[in-house]
C-alpha cells in the first residue's frame, strides 16, 4: 500500500472515497477509508475484483467484510507471516520424518550389532590373535553403543519437539480460519474450502444457508455489545452444532452467519435451516450480573443453491435476497430461492 499522490489527486481520491462510502452507507473510520481508498485508487488488482463482484452482485458491503478485506490485502506483514508459516511446517515435518527413520535405522542397527556380538561370544576362536580382536572389538562396540544409545535418545527427543512444533504450527495455521469472537471458521476459510470442493467435482452441489439475527442492533444498543457478544458466540455455537462434519459454518458478518452444505438439495437445505431456526428460538439468556432473563432471540434464513453459471459473489448476493424475503416475511422465518420466482 504505497501512494505517490499529490495533494490534488489525494484530495480528489478522497472526494471519491467519501461518496463511495456514503454509497454503501459505512461510516468513514480508518480501515473503511483504508480499503475504500485502495479501491479507488485501482492499485490492487485482486481487492478491487472482489469489490466489483460484490457491487455487481449486491452483496453488502459492511465493516466486518471491510476488515476482512484490509487484514486481506492491505496488512503488510499478513502475506509475508503466511508464507512463513508454511515454510515453517514444510520444514518441521522434514525434520520430523527424518528423525523417524534415523531413529528406525539406528535402532536395527543396534540390535543386529547385539547380535553379531552374541555370536562371536558363543562360538570363540583357538586363534588368541582373533579373540584379542574380537575382544577390542566388543570393547569398541559396547563404547559406540553407548554413544549410539545417547544419540538415539537425543533423535527420539528431537522427534518429539518436532511432532510438537508441527502439531503448533497446525494449531496455528486453523487459528487464521477461524472467527476469533464465534470459533467459527472465517471468510479465508470458506473460500479454501469451495477450492477444495469444486477441484474435487467441478459441477458439485452446494446449498447455502444465510443466517441473521432478528433486530440484533436494537438488542446491542439496549443491551450493550459485551452482552451482545456472548449472545453471538452462544448463537454461533447453536448453528455450528447442526452442521455435520462435510459442512462449513461461516461467520460472514457482524451478525450474520453461513452455512455451506456439499452435495444437498433445496429441500434438505431448508429442512435443516428450520431445525436451525427452532433450536435458536429455544434458547434463553439470562444477565449474569442482574440475572434477568434477557428478550428472546430469533433468526431469520434464507436457502439457495449454488448455480455454476454464476460466480460465488452473485450466489451469496441471491442468498442474501432470499434472506431479505425471510425479513419482508416477518421475521424469525426460513425462506428458499423458489419463493423468489413465485
Amino acid at each position: 500500500m504505497k501512494y505517490q499522490d499529490s495533494l490534488q489527486q489525494a484530495s480528489e481520491k478522497a472526494a471519491q472515497v467519501k461518496i463511495f462510502l456514503q454509497r454503501i452507507k459505512l461510516a468513514a473510520h480508518p480501515v473503511n477509508y483504508a480499503v475504500c481508498y485502495e479501491y479507488i485508487s485501482g492499485q490492487n488488482e485482486q481487492l478491487c475484483h472482489i469489490i466489483e463482484q460484490k457491487l455487481t452482485a449486491q452483496a453488502p458491503l459492511d465493516d466486518f467484510v471491510m476488515a476482512d478485506l484490509y487484514s486481506r490485502f492491505l496488512t503488510r506483514d499478513n502475506p509475508k507471516q503466511e508464507q512463513l508459516l508454511q515454510d515453517a511446517t514444510g520444514m518441521v515435518s522434514r525434520v520430523a520424518a527424518y528423525t523417524d527413520v534415523a531413529a528406525e535405522q539406528l535402532d536395527d542397527y543396534l540390535q543386529q550389532l547385539d547380535t553379531g556380538i552374541l555370536q562371536l561370544q558363543q562360538h570363540p576362536s583357538p586363534d588368541t590373535k582373533i579373540n584379542t580382536t574380537v575382544a577390542q572389538l566388543q570393547q569398541a562396540t559396547r563404547e559406540f553403543r553407548l554413544s549410539q544409545q545417547q544419540m538415539q535418545q537425543q533423535l527420539l527427543l528431537a522427534n518429539q519437539q518436532s511432532h510438537q512444533l508441527r502439531h503448533e504450527l497446525e494449531q496455528l495455521k486453523q487459528q487464521r480460519l477461524l472467527d476469533p469472537l464465534t470459533g467459527l471458521y472465517n471468510r479465508l476459510a470458506m473460500q479454501n474450502q469451495l477450492d477444495v470442493w469444486f477441484s474435487e467435482q467441478p459441477q458439485r452441489r452446494v446449498a447455502a444457508i444465510a443466517v441473521n439475527l432478528d433486530h440484533f442492533s436494537r438488542f446491542n444498543q439496549d443491551y450493550g455489545s459485551a452482552i451482545g457478544d456472548v449472545i453471538l458466540a452462544k448463537v454461533a455455537r447453536k448453528i455450528s452444532s447442526y452442521v455435520q462434519s462435510s459442512g462449513l459454518p461461516v461467520r460472514s458478518g457482524g451478525e450474520e452467519f453461513l452455512i455451506l452444505l456439499p452435495d444437498v438439495d433445496l429441500r434438505s437445505a431448508s429442512e435443516i435451516a428450520e431445525q436451525v431456526r427452532r433450536g435458536v428460538e429455544k434458547l434463553r439468556f439470562v444477565s449474569s450480573r442482574s440475572k434477568k432473563t434477557l428478550p428472546k432471540v430469533t433468526i431469520s434464513l434464507g436457502v439457495s443453491l449454488y448455480q455454476h453459471s454464476e460466480n460465488w459473489y452473485q450466489f451469496l448476493g441471491r442468498t442474501a435476497a432470499v434472506l431479505l424475503l425471510a425479513k419482508q416475511r416477518g421475521r424469525n422465518q426460513v425462506a428458499n430461492e423458489a419463493m423468489l420466482a413465485s
